[in-house]
């Protein structure tokens, strides 16, 4: 059993090894980097408690992926495969004396909570759990088999004081080390945030109400020594009292006197349990991640090396935007990005959004389309929609899909206008969230452009002249003024700040590594170079296409790990990195990792 009180917090400053490891007779919990601002606050038994069973999630959510990909094969504990339970997962790259690059090797000298959870078998358990006893209760049907134990009285009547039953029994029999085991089952399950059944949960308060209080718990600060002293003499006592023996009472025995008893303390100096080169288990979180997140079509490049199927089957749900399969091949041989994305403003559409809009007291050239109240600046905001007479303002449809507000003639936009309606304004750059936001609730053309994949603007025009033809209200007042060459700039300018190529690659490194000035040789020659090859290999590829996509922008940024356990979003942009060519940012690992367990 895990004393969460001794381990000490450490993070490597140099290897990626995260996990447990003894040294000088002391537990050192080794945690991802990123998390070194956060150690005093994690150091109690909660937190340490808490950062172990969410790295047992995950290393076991990896463990999975690897056997999947044949990587490892699927043994009986996490990793054990020689005496000294470590395996090795044969999956280097190119790079050998690359840290990050070099072999997954899997540590689980003392896995004794994979151990503990291997002896589950529901089956048994419920079958174990309700044997036949002794019961005061009669089966009429059934008495015909008792009638030569009965005791006969003068009236010639049989007595039966007794029968074989099915029932509940507790006392000492096998049954009682199954209850014990199922306590301990639903403690661990508990932790891990995993639902048990039912009946297993009854089988555990039985054993809670027999020998713990109700509040007591094998994982609390304030009664974990207590419990762990009355579940040592509770094994004790059945063990001692058990009359018989059989092959089911021993393996759930052995489980639980392994489980109580093992002693990380007692092992040799060395990793104890956990995994080496972490980068890897980073990387298939990251991944993971974009894939959820990003549509298939413009998740252009992907390493699907840490991936499982059903990832990777996401991820060519469907046809690419821009076909890259060749685009990476040089000199023989095949360089794998991470992943590169198109990039669009639809990706940063965040949560939902409340918006009170009004209309404009004056006459827009006849049409009254213009609403007041999506921006402070008095900026010109003009809304239509398809099939919208000049006698009927914009405002009126929306009372009708809307609810109003209290202030008379208000209305309140909870969700993103239907798709016949339109709309534009100036806009200006950099976007902040809320103007991107503004323009997706509210349908704006530039925004619909994109979200249609129109990135070129001939595209874009014959689409406009086709809503002006549907509508005067388009051309006289959503869009009037607005001559062909104004919208052509604003337009460019729109692609060229807010569409572009990311070429993404996951970093096990912190932002303070690229802020050392003692770091710029061997950052140059682990990750710089590789990216300028990267982008020289895809603009040469866009270049050949000759068509709207070959002069858009390419960009790079590097993922980083950190630990914001306050922190609402999952990705944050960092700063810039030589002079804004690359942008670092910081991956909240928290977050990450309840989206890697979904």
């Amino acid at each position: 059993m895990i004393n969460f009180n001794s381990l000490k917090l450490r993070v490597h400053d140099r290897y990626s090894f995260v996990g447990i490891q003894k040294q000088d007779e002391e537990l050192h919990f080794y945690l991802p980097t990123g998390f070194d601002a956060k150690l005093s606050e994690l150091d109690t038994f909660v937190g340490k408690r808490d950062l172990f069973f969410l790295l047992y999630k995950i290393f076991g959510t990896f463990k999975e992926i690897c056997i999947e990909k044949g990587y490892i094969d699927d043994i009986d504990e996490f990793g054990t495969q020689d005496r000294d339970g470590v395996i090795n997962s044969h999956r280097g790259s190119e790079i050998q004396d690359d840290e990050e690059n070099s072999e997954n090797i899997f540590y689980s000298k003392l896995d004794i909570i994979t151990h503990f959870l291997k002896a589950y078998e529901e089956p048994k358990i419920l079958a174990l759990a309700y044997r036949l006893g002794k019961s005061n209760k009669f089966d009429v049907s059934q008495i015909h088999k008792y009638l030569h134990q009965a005791v006969y009285l003068p009236n010639h009547a049989a007595y039966v004081d007794e029968m074989l039953l099915p029932r509940p029994v507790m006392q000492f029999e096998s049954t009682d080390i199954v209850t014990m085991y199922c306590y301990l089952f639903c403690e661990i399950k508990q932790q891990l945030g995993e639902v048990v059944n039912a009946e297993i949960t009854a089988l555990a308060e039985r054993f809670r109400q027999h020998h713990l209080g109700n509040q007591d718990s094998l994982f609390d600060e304030h009664s974990y020594e207590q419990v762990l002293d009355i579940l040592k003499d509770a094994l004790e006592t059945i063990d001692h009292n058990t009359p018989i023996k059989d092959a089911d009472y021993w393996q759930y025995y052995e489980a639980i006197k392994v489980f109580l008893y093992g002693n990380w303390h007692q092992a040799e100096n060395g990793e104890i349990w956990g995994i080496k080169n972490f980068h890897s288990v980073w990387e298939s979180m990251c991944l993971t991640h974009l894939v959820q997140i990003v549509d298939p079509s413009l998740l252009l490049h992907l390493d699907d090396r840490y991936l499982s199927s059903r990832t990777v089957q996401r991820a060519k749900s469907s046809a690419k935007l821009i076909d890259l399969s060749n685009a990476f091949n040089i000199n023989g041989s095949s360089m794998i990005p991470d992943a590169i994305v198109f990039e669009s403003i639809t990706h940063k559409i965040k949560d939902k959004k409340t918006y009170k809009v009004s209309a404009k007291d004056w006459d827009d050239y006849g049409y009254e389309t213009r609403i007041n109240g999506i921006y402070l600046d008095r900026r010109s905001v003009r809304v239509g929609y398809i099939d919208q007479t000049p006698d009927n303002h914009t405002i009126n449809k929306l009372r009708e899909l809307y609810k109003s507000d209290t202030k008379p003639g208000d209305v309140i936009i909870n969700d993103p206008l239907p798709p016949n309606f339109y709309s534009f304004w100036e806009i200006d750059f950099p976007l902040a969230p809320e103007d991107i936001h503004k323009m997706y609730y509210f349908n704006h053309l530039f925004y619909i452009a994109i979200k249609k994949k129109f990135t070129d603007f001939d595209i874009f025009i014959t689409k406009i002249r086709d809503l002006c033809n549907k509508s005067q209200v388009f051309q006289l007042s959503v869009l009037r003024d607005k001559s062909t060459e104004h919208l052509k700039k604003k337009f460019n300018d729109f692609l060229q700040h807010e569409i572009y190529f990311e070429i993404i690659d996951i970093k096990y490194l912190d932002t303070k590594y690229f802020r050392d000035p003692n770091k710029i040789e061997e950052i140059k020659r682990r990750s710089i170079r590789k990216q300028f090859v990267y982008e020289h290999l895809l603009q040469k590829t866009l270049e050949k296409r000759k068509d709207q996509y070959s002069n858009l922008s390419i960009r790079s940024s590097f993922w980083l790990p950190s630990y914001l356990p306050d922190d609402s979003e999952l990705l944050q942009d960092s700063s810039t990195f030589m002079d804004g060519y690359i942008k670092l940012k910081n991956v909240n690992f928290k977050l990450l990792a309840e989206t890697y367990l979904a």
